[in-house]
């Protein structure tokens, strides 16, 4: 217990510790602190938007690996727009993070590495224990109109529990990503990963079956 104690002191020393008292109290957390602000970091709440922590979590947003520079960071939650963060995760520096009006961001533990663009136009659910590399990009919106057609433009996406996402991916919309799988270096996702299944390429396409990674 104590040496839990000693680390979330730790994690707050290296924090902002004005942005992270008031996030807190915009939020509804205080007198508890479950939204760790850190350097370089910038949060945008709009009045009717929502980052709702349930009980025992903590969201650690900006931070950076030891003895690394911090850069710029970005979350931002417009009208109506819900971030619901369910367990532990921790966003690395550079993150840009945006729930658009009236859409919903569901984390529940894990963590992203630098630079890791999150943009929910509609839905995007990320799981328990998910490991998201450097560069990766998940939106669920083409975000223009083609021919005039608007039908599917945004969609929803599920991330699973347990997921490993590799560096630069990139997760597009109506994706659903199965417990266990595993997403390689650089590869463009644009339709349903089964669980255990390691994909890749440009579109991802399954490279191996009954995967385990730890």
């Amino acid at each position: 217990m104590r040496t839990k104690l000693f680390r979330f002191v730790r994690i707050l020393k290296e924090s902002r510790y004005i942005k992270t008292f008031f996030a807190n109290i915009r939020t509804g957390n205080f007198p508890r602190i479950r939204l760790i602000i850190y350097p370089k970091s910038k949060i945008w709440l709009h009045r009717d938007g929502k980052i709702m922590m349930e009980k025992n979590s903590l969201l650690m947003f900006g931070s950076a690996w030891e003895h690394t520079n911090y850069g710029s960071s970005t979350l931002m939650v417009d009208k109506g727009g819900l971030l619901q963060v369910k367990g532990k995760f921790e966003l690395h520096t550079g993150a840009y993070i945006v729930v658009n009006e009236n859409a919903i961001l569901e984390l529940g533990s894990g963590f992203t590495n630098n630079e890791v663009e999150i943009c929910s136009f509609k839905k995007i659910k990320i799981g328990n224990n998910v490991a998201i590399s450097k560069g990766v990009i998940i939106r669920d919106s083409d975000n223009h109109i083609i021919n005039g057609n608007e039908v599917n433009l945004s969609q929803p996406i599920e991330i699973g529990d347990h997921v490993w996402i590799g560096l630069r991916a990139i997760i597009l919309k109506g994706v659903k990503i199965g417990n266990g799988a595993i997403v390689a270096a650089g590869a463009v996702v644009n339709k349903d990963i089964p669980e255990k299944c390691l994909v890749g390429g440009v579109p991802a396409r399954i490279i191996k079956e009954n995967v385990e990674w730890e």
